[in-house]
């Protein structure tokens, strides 16, 4: 008779001398060479691994899996219930239904941060808690968004400034893990840095192109780069080779300079809009043009592109002054956001954290303007910046968003308490 034997379980822990060797790496990378030695020689342990910020990423990745989840396994309850409330988050007009505008929320300026020129790009870190804003003065600042909302005077909400830059900052992304940020500008160049480092100013790689970079974004993997510049065809850059991929087929190229590229919250697809006013849609293995839609904003440059949360539609807005929002299914518009004169500088148009809202800016009075995503009915203005209005960057998480104007501001909004 066979005797039952025991399954044994598979550890779910680093072996005693990779966690070693992880930790020699890691001291060697913050440079503190000497405490790295004396770790190696107390355990005897050779390191095998040259300096490297390995043992932060891991340490990131399991306290946000902790963050995300309260337990290990969890229920089949809070499952359905993570799935319906991201499911209410996302944007979803169903055809023939006639659709109540809500009413906008209350928001006010909780803090201000100036740089030395023109504020002219913002965007949030994917977990909402940190913001970045770069400037015509060359400089980036990292705010913390929790203390912008203590509105406290001990708080100082700029814990990074960065500088390495010779022209203006055109467009940030930060990386899907929180820990390094990239940065283009109209010096031809695409800087990353890494906000593990405390002293941090100045970046660890860069990436250099032959035009001014207008817009970039990491793909969800955080291993690629997608990048728009005043040439007509979009690159894609491998973060960890510097290799530059651009589709072969002419054919796919816009016919002036690209604006913006994003990529598709799945990473499957993304999409590009250039001054010759057209919106393009990629396939994100192959990097084939897979749809184009010709003068989408009435032959106007396209300002910038965006996807929905669940990637079912496209929010555009150009220089006809006219924020439109596109059925991917079908190609066609579904909404249009209107009463805000956009005809000389280009300004983003962007949805508030749950879709219900869109907010974008008025060229004529800087005023900030929210619509309904829904009825597309133009529902309040909010006055504040001084100087025309580059950017409007919403939190992913919350209902807070932030302003950038020519007036050298940023300027974080959120609903008063």
């Amino acid at each position: 008779m066979m005797e039952d034997v025991e399954e044994q379980e598979t550890p779910n822990t680093l072996e005693k001398e990779e966690v070693l060797q992880l930790i020699i790496s890691q001291l060697q990378y913050y440079d503190l060479d000497n405490a790295a030695s004396v770790i190696a020689e107390s355990t005897n342990i050779t390191p095998s691994y040259s300096a490297s910020s390995r043992l932060a990423e891991l340490l990131y990745l399991g306290t946000k899996a902790e963050t995300i989840n309260e337990d290990i396994h969890p229920s089949a309850a809070d499952e359905e219930d993570g799935e319906e409330e991201e499911e209410d988050r996302c944007l979803n007009i169903e055809p023939d239904t006639k659709y109540t505008s809500k009413v906008a929320p209350s928001y006010s300026t909780l803090y201000t941060t100036s740089h030395k020129a023109s504020c002219r790009v913002a965007v949030y870190s994917q977990d909402g808690k940190y913001i970045a804003t770069g400037s015509a003065d060359t400089s980036l600042k990292v705010l913390d968004v929790a203390k912008m909302n203590m509105r406290t005077d001990e708080e100082k909400p700029v814990i990074r400034t960065l500088y390495d830059h010779v022209s203006t900052v055109t467009d940030i992304s930060w990386h899907p893990g929180g820990l390094a940020l990239a940065s283009a500008s109209e010096d031809k160049s695409i800087k990353i840095y890494d906000l593990q480092k405390p002293s941090v100013k100045r970046s660890f790689r860069y990436l250099q192109d032959s035009y001014p970079v207008r817009s970039i974004c990491f793909h969800p993997s955080g291993d690629f780069i997608l990048a728009g510049s005043d040439h007509p065809a979009v690159r894609i850059y491998d973060v960890k080779s510097f290799q530059c991929y651009i589709p072969p087929n002419p054919n796919d190229y816009h016919k002036a300079r690209i604006n913006q590229v994003n990529y598709a919250p799945q990473g499957n697809i993304f999409v590009t809009c250039s001054d010759d006013g057209s919106i393009k849609i990629y396939d994100g293995v192959s990097g084939q043009c897979v749809n184009t839609i010709e003068q989408a904003h009435g032959g106007a440059s396209v300002s910038s592109v965006k996807f929905s949360r669940n990637s079912k539609y496209l929010l555009s807005n150009g220089k006809d002054s006219i924020g439109r929002l596109w059925d991917m299914s079908s190609g066609k518009v579904v909404q249009k956001y209107e009463g805000a004169l956009q005809m000389k500088t280009n300004c983003n148009i962007t949805f508030t954290y749950n879709e219900d809202f869109v907010l974008s800016s008025d060229e004529t009075n800087n005023t900030i303007v929210c619509w309904d995503s829904r009825t597309g009915n133009l529902l309040q203005r909010w006055t504040g910046p001084t100087g025309v209005v580059h950017c409007v960057a919403a939190s992913p998480t919350e209902s807070g968003f932030i302003t950038c104007s020519d007036d050298n501001k940023a300027r974080y909004w959120n609903i008063e308490i």
